[in-house]
């Protein structure tokens, strides 16, 4: 009787989920668009502890180009698009600097899906009816996809020794590198576009304002003495400007606001709604990819200053 009740209540679930999805989706494609992004990895991306990395019940894939682990460390999340092409891109042109960790949260290696995110999202992250769901937040503690994330900062610390690691978060995952600021050797994040909590329906101003991490994970991020660099478009309406501000509200003097400006991106009477500032909105060439390319080099000399404050603490 008790497990056709819970078949009951999930296929209740599911069903709202599916009526509620044509809203959700209509505010992301008109707050948050994610068109397919340019570049593609040119090296071999592979496992980088020789085998998916398992920790507390979880296990997923980490990437590097494995090839030593003398440069300072760097683990860059991927979006809600997944492991894209664009994204191995970028890791690579952050690899000429640092040694890159790229982890698999959801989705295909080196394919561009938006619909990965929302469902690892929306439905694996019901824990209430999917044992298991990795990204419901719970009332107290913190996700199971960030205490996943916290063994694999805990191995490449040990592998790095006294290096400090740096951590940039995008779109779904941009708050999540707050959450990690756990782990004494990080010493500088990157919040980019903020996009969580994601809603159904239109988000209240509480939602516009919050960062979608738990109350004990915030008290962990306001503990550390890292410093926090945060991007986002000016017109982004999926990464509220209202986040930059609960951000600068909670850690003070330690965050640094990199809003791009709507000059920058906007030609005079075309309105452009911007939201992927190091991957989706970066181009090979032209102008209309300027602000990207410059969010790049502006999160590089971040995480080098930092890197170098750290190393002589």
């Amino acid at each position: 009787m008790a497990t056709l009740h819970r078949s009951l209540l999930q296929s209740l679930a599911i069903i709202l989920l599916l009526l509620q999805i044509g809203c959700g989706a209509a505010q992301f494609g008109m707050c948050a668009p994610h068109t397919q992004e340019e570049g593609a990895p040119s090296q071999n991306w592979v496992e980088c502890f020789e085998r998916p990395f398992s920790h507390r019940g979880i296990t997923h894939s980490v990437f590097c180009l494995n090839d030593g682990a003398f440069k300072p460390p760097v683990l860059l999340l991927h979006e809600m698009t997944g492991l894209s092409p664009g994204t191995l891109a970028y890791a690579e042109e952050l690899s000429k600097d640092f040694t890159v960790y790229v982890p698999l949260l959801f989705g295909e290696k080196g394919r561009f899906s938006p619909s990965s995110g929302l469902w690892a999202y929306w439905f694996r992250g019901l824990v209430e009816f999917f044992p298991g769901g990795e990204w419901g937040v719970p009332a107290q503690g913190s996700t199971p996809i960030i205490n996943w994330l916290r063994g694999v900062v805990q191995t490449i610390g040990d592998r790095h020794g006294a290096q400090s690691i740096g951590i940039i978060g995008n779109c779904m995952t941009g708050p999540i590198p707050l959450a990690l600021l756990d782990h004494p050797r990080v010493g500088a994040v990157v919040v980019a576009q903020p996009a969580l909590p994601m809603r159904f329906w239109q988000s209240t101003d509480t939602d516009k304002e919050s960062l979608g991490l738990s109350t004990d994970d915030l008290q962990i991020a306001r503990q550390s003495a890292a410093m926090i660099y945060g991007l986002r478009f000016e017109t982004d309406c999926m990464a509220d400007r209202a986040k930059q501000q609960t951000l600068r509200r909670e850690f003070g003097d330690r965050f640094r606001d990199g809003e791009i400006p709507a000059s920058e991106y906007q030609s005079e009477g075309q309105s452009i709604n911007a939201h992927s500032t190091l991957i989706g909105s970066w181009k090979n060439d032209g102008q209309a990819g300027q602000p990207s390319r410059d969010a790049r080099a502006r999160v590089r000399s971040f995480l080098l200053t930092e890197w170098r404050a750290n190393a002589h603490s």
